[in-house]
């Protein structure tokens, strides 16, 4: 068993760079180290902010806790999300997902195995997003 006292022990959050449009901010719950088997983080998410195209070896559970957003796939499957919602992403889905125009969004993400990056979402198809929801 591992414990984690579900604080950050002093260490400011992590801005999301290089895998992000927009700004996100990451606080880590639970990291296993150098295996990444699991890992947990918080996300705020500002309006506009999203993660770029990505998949997870062993899939993601994103655990919406405030706000309003969007996740997507690949394929166009898309959902609104908001306070209360679970989304699995299950192994290889490559996905993205992130704040809404007009709102922050809050997320606890926990994602499992090695995550693969594939590009940022193009302004063009996030507008669409929300359009077409």
């Amino acid at each position: 068993m591992e414990y984690a006292r579900g604080r950050r022990d002093g260490q400011p959050s992590r801005v999301g760079e290089g895998t992000f449009t927009g700004r996100a901010m990451l606080d880590p719950l639970l990291d296993d180290g150098a295996a990444a088997r699991v890992r947990v983080n918080s996300v705020v998410f500002e309006p506009r902010g999203r993660t770029h195209w990505h998949s997870h070896a062993d899939g993601q559970v994103l655990l919406v806790t405030s706000g309003r957003g969007m996740v997507e796939t690949r394929d166009g499957d898309r959902y609104e999300l908001h306070p209360g919602d679970v989304v699995w992403a299950p192994p290889g889905e490559v996905h993205w997902h992130g704040a809404a125009p007009d709102s922050l969004l809050v997320h606890t993400a926990v994602s499992l195995g090695a995550t693969e990056w594939f590009g940022e979402v193009p302004a063009d198809r996030y507008e669409e997003a929300f359009r077409r929801r």
